[in-house]
């Protein structure tokens, strides 16, 4: 079987507490207007390619506790193969649980360790005996491999960055940046890495590794730059209930538009009208969109 994308990361479990009236003091207890118990992380792109239309595979590990099912069935209810994840027999648990309160958010998490399980080397492994056109993964730490192997294949590579400051600072990350075909940082990840806050002058310091850099400005939209050229697109306006995984779901959009012969341009609009979808409930992926969906509210009023 051949895949339109390969997501290759870790799932989450996030616990999202919403509608907050104040926030508790030592001792205290608050209870929220809203709550939602779902999945995060690399499930949020691997869902919301999969609602529009894509053939998605996940690799990444799995556990055998309770957490781990519900992750599983979760991607495999939405049509997302777990076939290729790496299931091992112990605890994978990997919980966050957001606070939306005051215009942002707050995370406390907790992970199992997965520093013995040789990810990268698994990772390579299944690319190097699977067909996919789009690898979609995280430039981070130890990940170079996982890169050149998905190139070697012939596959896009669609990077995206976690936070991690120091390494964003770190100039082996620009090792990475030069083997990507499309790279989308957010704001202040694109702050981070070039020591630069206004976005039009950091997008242009990136394009010294990459032709094609995408960053996610919110709401206000984001910003491309492909041959030389920088060009603002304009985000959706929508009231956003919690912006957790947005830039996941954008990247989905961004990546479908892509795969479909698209302009960088009109991928990225594809992008943002996705983020805005996802913005509109509790959880990353709850409200992405379906092609049908997209259709009629995307496509149609453009025409």
């Amino acid at each position: 079987m051949t895949y339109d994308v390969l997501v290759e990361g870790i799932i989450s479990t996030d616990v999202i507490f919403s509608s907050i009236p104040k926030m508790p003091n030592p001792g205290e207890e608050v209870y929220c207007g809203s709550f939602e118990f779902t999945c995060g992380a690399a499930y949020n792109t691997a869902v919301a390619l999969s609602r529009l239309g894509l053939k998605v595979a996940v690799i990444g590990p799995i556990g055998n506790d309770f957490l781990s099912q519900f992750m599983k069935e979760s991607l495999e209810a939405e049509g997302v193969s777990t076939s290729l994840m790496l299931q091992v027999d112990q605890p994978l648990r990997c919980l966050s649980v957001c606070i939306n309160y005051g215009g942002d958010r707050s995370f406390l998490s907790f992970q199992d360790s997965v520093e013995k399980l040789n990810l990268a080397d698994y990772a390579c492994s299944v690319i190097e005996n699977t067909e996919a056109k789009v690898l979609h993964t995280s430039a981070g730490r130890g990940n170079k491999g996982v890169i050149e192997k998905a190139k070697t294949k012939g596959m896009l590579i669609s990077l995206d960055v976690g936070w991690d400051e120091e390494w964003l600072q770190d100039d082996q990350l620009n090792e990475l940046l030069k083997m990507a075909d499309i790279f989308t940082p957010n704001q202040k990840e694109a702050e981070t890495i070039t020591g630069i806050k206004n976005p039009y002058e950091a997008i242009e310091k990136l394009g010294k590794h990459n032709t094609s850099i995408v960053i996610k400005l919110g709401e206000l939209g984001a910003l491309m730059r492909q041959n030389h050229t920088i060009k603002k697109i304009a985000g959706y306006q929508c009231v956003a209930i919690d912006t957790t995984g947005a830039g996941d779901v954008f990247s989905a959009g961004l990546l479908a538009g892509i795969l479909k012969g698209w302009s960088l341009e009109d991928s990225v609009k594809l992008g943002n009208y996705c983020g805005s979808c996802s913005v509109q409930s509790l959880g990353g992926a709850t409200s992405s969109p379906s092609w049908q969906q997209v259709q009629k509210d995307f496509l149609e009023p453009i025409k």
